[in-house]
This record gives structure tokens, C-alpha cells and sequence, in this order.
């Protein structure tokens, strides 16, 4: 069990790794150079993100991750007091408690409103000045949370030992 809950939070931080960092490449510098962009083309460009996120590698990968942190949340309350099982707990409910529903409850719904929007009509012009605020705000959250899921989970990796070597 010592190996499966390894490997499992091992994928489960790399998950989470990959993640973060896509999810920081919006906050460090896309948002603010779409937002440098009239509204028309700043539309057509995120509808553009939108349609090609929306990719099997990123959706195993989004999804998957949820999965193998749902999984190891069960096992680390399982498994309680092991070495790393309280960094494993808390770096999946961060992404499940974090990321994932922000990801699932604002920014898609987002990304669905304005893929529909006309880049040409006021109504999404207007669309677009609330998105960036509300999209970017939202999308420095799911960072953290991320960011914060893969850090705990390295940690329990840490704690937890090597079990191959022994």
C-alpha cells in the first residue's frame, strides 16, 4: 500500500504542478496582455483559448488530477497519522476545495458566456470589461490553491519516504 499511495500522490503533485503553472502563465502575464487588447480582439483571442483548452491532454489532466486527489484524501484519512498523510490531506482538499471548483463553478461558465458573445456588439464589449476583472480575480485563487495542493504534496512525499528503497 506504502508504494500505491506513493505513486498516486506522486502523479497527484505533478497533476497539481502542471496545473498551477498553467494557471499562473494567465495570471502572470495572458490576462494582462489580453486585457491590452481591444475588446473585439481580446474576445475573439480568449474564445480562441477556450475552444483549444479543451483538449484531451488538458481534460485527462484537469480531471484525472481531481480523481487521484479525491482517491488520496480517502486514503490519507485512511491511513491517518502515517508519515505525510496530514500534508497529503491537506494538499488534495486544497486542490479539490480550490482550483477544481473555481475552475468548474466560475471559469467555465465564464468562458461559456463569452463564447458566445458577439466581439462587434456592446452587450459583449460590456462582457468582456466584467470577464477580465472577475476572470483574472477568480483565476489568481485557483493559483494559490494549486500552487499551494502541489507544495503539501510534495511535502507528504517528503515526509512519507522513498518506499522503493527498502
Amino acid at each position: 500500500m506504502d508504494r500505491l499511495i506513493f505513486v498516486l500522490t506522486l502523479l497527484a503533485a505533478l497533476g497539481t504542478g502542471l496545473l498551477a503553472g498553467n494557471f499562473f502563465a494567465f495570471s502572470a502575464y495572458l490576462m494582462r496582455a489580453l486585457a491590452g487588447l481591444s475588446a473585439e480582439r481580446g474576445i475573439v483571442a480568449m474564445q480562441a483559448i477556450t475552444a483549444a483548452i479543451k483538449s484531451l491532454a488538458f481534460l485527462v489532466l484537469f480531471f484525472g488530477t481531481a480523481v487521484l486527489c479525491a482517491v488520496l484524501a480517502g486514503l490519507a484519512l485512511l491511513t491517518w497519522g502515517e508519515p505525510g498523510s496530514g500534508y497529503r490531506l491537506a494538499g488534495t482538499l486544497l486542490f479539490l476545495l480550490g482550483a477544481f471548483p473555481v475552475t468548474m463553478l466560475i471559469h467555465a461558465p465564464l468562458n461559456t458566456r463569452l463564447a458566445v458573445a458577439s466581439p462587434d456588439a456592446k452587450e459583449g464589449r460590456d462582457l468582456w470589461k466584467r470577464f477580465l476583472s472577475s476572470w483574472g480575480a477568480w483565476n489568481h485563487v485557483r493559483s494559490l490553491t494549486a500552487f499551494l495542493a502541489c507544495a503539501a504534496l510534495i511535502l507528504a512525499l517528503a515526509a512519507s519516504g522513498n518506499p522503493f528503497t527498502h
